[in-house]
């Protein structure tokens, strides 16, 4: 109950599928393992506003298999893998498919501001 008063609860989050903003491909590559990556450990790191979905366009060629989310509370400081609401990935959103072989949904359901590094593979 103290979390829930401090601000830590989530709120429903129906707005999910509302306002998506869209990531271009070019701001990621393939890095010679073979995945798709928005940057490499120094940046440049994309903003990732609190309770917001984007749509991050790639170039693995495929549907990913899996999805890492780092995370930074500045675009330049310390990373740290992300999970749970600030991480989710969106099977799909409004009848819409959220994983494909050119983009993916991502929601920062969390009520922070980060600064991300994407990995699919």
């Amino acid at each position: 109950m103290a979390l829930a008063l401090l601000g830590c609860a989530s709120p429903p989050d129906q707005g999910a599928c509302e306002g998506i903003q869209t990531i271009p491909c070019g701001d990621g590559y393939l890095d010679p393992s073979g995945a798709w990556v928005t940057s490499t450990w120094t940046g440049p790191r994309i903003r990732y506003p609190a309770y917001t979905t984007v749509r991050l366009c790639h170039g693995l060629g495929r549907i990913p298999t899996s999805v890492e989310l780092w995370a930074s509370f500045s675009p330049d400081g310390l990373l740290a893998m992300q999970v749970g609401n600030v991480a989710s990935v969106l099977p799909t959103c409004d009848g819409m498919q959220g994983v494909t072989t050119n983009s993916v949904l991502l929601r920062n359901g969390g009520g922070q501001e980060f600064y991300i590094r994407v990995v699919l593979r």
